[in-house]
């Protein structure tokens, strides 16, 4: 006899149905396998898929999986973020303020979340993120604009491409315009060929800011290595950028800042992240990220 998984769908990033980025959040996981959490996962065969249990910490409320349609990853924002909403919808993480601090456990640890409502339902949930690792920059300009299908000239020469990570690496890449960003375009093979064998390869961000005004910045992301092309909104990218946008001058968090990204436009689904990012005593970073979403259905799958 089969066995009915319910999920709910629900478009992260977004305050209406049908922009932002989907996600499938399967409510009750707690007897499902993790081959048959990536089965429904490639099965969905969104940019990737949650699957809710009981926490194995009692400081958490719920233990929350996340796939792609081809693994596990440890931690991503909008995941996170779509799950939050789900729940708190819910009643699973109860709304007994105007703002409420929940923990998630997720395959990084302890996560915690921020919920704020309006008439006892999810109105904003924010993500804290961890502490942003730098690593390597990348020198080779032309090799990763062939890799994008841009010129060299498109890349920015006064930012660096560097990887910065709050969970999940990602390589960012400064553009002049939004005509190249326009251009880009994922392709497995020639991003794959830009790491050495053996290397962990990362996922790319490419980003054009806008400096007058108001600090704000439209972006694209290509995961292709985890059957994903390209990412209509990427929280756990949204909080390293962050931090490489206060290291590198393009907003001064001191003793704080709050910008927008705006990412899925080249895909018909546009998104909208919040970022905050505070310069704590220590001189480290302190961010957050956040967004609305839109639950647009829900359903069950048969095992």
């Amino acid at each position: 006899m089969s066995r009915k998984i319910p999920f709910t769908l629900v478009d992260v990033f977004t305050s209406r149905p049908f922009g932002g980025n989907q996600l499938a959040v399967f409510t009750d996981a707690a007897t499902l396998s993790a081959s048959e959490m990536q089965e429904l996962a490639h099965e969905m065969n969104f940019s990737e898929s949650t699957f809710v249990m009981a926490a194995e910490s009692a400081r958490a409320a719920r233990r929350v999986r996340i796939f792609t349609p081809r693994r596990e990853i440890p931690m991503a924002g909008h995941p996170t973020v779509g799950a939050t909403w789900v729940l708190a919808s819910r009643g699973e993480i109860a709304l007994e303020s105007a703002n409420v601090d929940a923990t998630l456990q997720l395959g990084i640890g302890l996560v915690t979340v921020t919920i704020a409502s309006a008439g006892g339902k999810p109105d904003f949930v924010w993500m804290a993120h961890r502490e942003p690792e730098f690593g390597a920059k990348r020198r080779d300009r032309g090799r990763v604009a062939k890799a994008l299908g841009i010129s060299a000239a498109d890349i920015r020469d006064d930012l660096p491409m560097q990887s910065v990570s709050t969970g999940n690496p990602f390589i960012f890449v400064p553009l002049r315009a939004l005509d190249a960003l326009a251009k880009c375009a994922p392709n497995e093979a020639s991003l794959a060929a830009l790491f050495k064998a053996g290397e962990q390869s990362s996922y790319f961000y490419m980003f054009v800011a806008n400096e007058s005004g108001e600090f704000s910045a439209r972006s694209r992301m290509f995961a292709p290595q985890d059957g994903v092309p390209e990412d209509p909104a990427t929280g756990s990218a949204a909080a390293p950028f962050g931090a490489y946008a206060a290291t590198y001058g393009l907003i001064k968090p001191a003793p704080s800042a709050s910008f927008l990204i705006q990412q899925g436009v080249e895909m018909g689904r546009p998104s909208e992240i919040r970022v905050e990012v505070v310069r704590k005593n220590s001189g480290a970073f302190a961010i957050r990220i956040g967004g609305r979403c839109a639950i647009v259905g829900e359903g069950a799958m048969f095992l």
